[in-house]
């Protein structure tokens, strides 16, 4: 897909949309590049993705909802909802139009700035989900929460490691964040996946055959 214009400024509208959700009203991935394509922005699902780790990686405790009225949506602290309620309160009449005018230009300057790279996060689209279970060294746990949920259950595997069942979409997008990994995630269940990604890192190794000669 050609990149379209404003592509710096797309994480910024990421965020707003975000910021605007609740559990109860998550905004699915169709919405998210619906309201990009209005803003001029064209993206792709896997940027999308990217997108959000860096949010997460900034601070937004973001989560995804399965099911029919599912999708993403920033799960707020206590303190958080009362500073937006105080605000929409006390807030004197036409102020509302002058602070999105604020924004669109802080969306406007910042887009001028460097665009963020990180890794991936795998896809949770809510299609094609399936359970995989993962054996994982203690010293990923963070990154293991902060990429499928603090609420996920690990299992304790020995002194050294721990166990999680993820739903996830086995694609290259997926086995591209098991390989930011290294060797301290690998999949124990289903067999299939772990062949899939066996042969996934055949082909990658393909490309470097040779190369020291």
């Amino acid at each position: 897909m050609a990149k379209s214009c404003n592509q710096k400024g797309k994480i910024l509208y990421l965020q707003k949309m975000l910021s605007e959700t609740t559990s109860q009203k998550p905004v699915t991935m169709q919405e998210i590049l619906a309201k990009l394509e209005e803003q001029g922005i064209r993206a792709e699902r896997k940027s999308i993705y990217d997108d959000m780790e860096t949010l997460r990686d900034f601070g937004m405790d973001i989560h995804y909802r399965r099911g029919r009225e599912g999708g993403y949506y920033e799960e707020k602290s206590a303190s958080d909802k009362t500073e937006a309620d105080n605000t929409i309160i006390h807030q004197p009449d036409g102020e509302t139009g002058e602070k999105s005018e604020n924004v669109q230009e802080q969306i406007r300057k910042e887009s001028e700035a460097p665009a963020k790279i990180s890794a991936p996060t795998p896809s949770q689209t809510g299609e094609n989900i399936k359970e995989i279970r993962l054996v994982c060294q203690n010293s990923t746990k963070k990154k293991i929460q902060r990429t499928f949920g603090s609420e996920i259950f690990c299992k304790i595997k020995g002194e050294d490691n721990f166990i999680v069942t993820v739903e996830v979409v086995v694609d290259k997008a997926f086995f591209g964040w098991l390989t930011s990994m290294g060797r301290n995630v690998h999949i124990l269940k289903p067999k299939k996946a772990a062949v899939a990604y066996r042969d996934y890192l055949k082909n990658i190794a393909k490309d470097y055959k040779g190369i020291d000669k």
